[in-house]
């Protein structure tokens, strides 16, 4: 099983200081080994992706808490805006 075959992830996207920022995320798969989700243009998610575009994800429930055994996987984020949304195609997941 893939990332891209789970409804939910717990992704973590990082602060200018490097610090990580869990959070949890309902994702689609896209085509071959991208996902994607959509978020506010105004979210702090946003921000910190357009500030640093690497993101990892784990597969989760839909409350962010990472299922036993899943392993994270890294990837490049794309930020395509639309309006006041922002869909963001993750590469490498």
């Amino acid at each position: 099983m893939t990332i891209s075959d789970e409804k939910y992830v717990a992704s973590t996207t990082y602060r200018e200081s490097g610090a990580a920022v869990p959070t949890q995320t309902w994702i689609c798969a896209l085509d071959g080994s991208r996902v994607g989700f959509w978020t506010s243009s105004a979210s702090g998610k946003y921000k910190r992706l357009r500030g640093n575009p690497r993101i990892t994800l784990a597969a989760a429930d839909a409350r962010g808490r990472v299922k036993a055994g899943a392993q994270p996987v890294d990837g490049t984020v794309e930020l395509v805006t639309s309006g006041a949304g922002v869909v963001i195609t993750v590469t490498g997941a």
